[in-house]
């Protein structure tokens, strides 16, 4: 059973830092960390 945790991601898109806190699984969180966003706190 994959529980999600609340997530909070940053990274930067041009000149802009775009943050997402979000409840993530262990396969969602990976698809982002692939795409270019970096875990700042994870909790749950």
């Amino acid at each position: 059973m994959s529980r999600r945790k609340w997530t909070l991601l940053f990274r930067r898109e041009g000149v802009h830092k775009v943050y997402l806190y979000e409840p993530l699984r262990s396969g969602e969180l990976n698809r982002k960390l692939n795409k270019g966003w970096k875990v700042i706190e994870r909790k749950g």
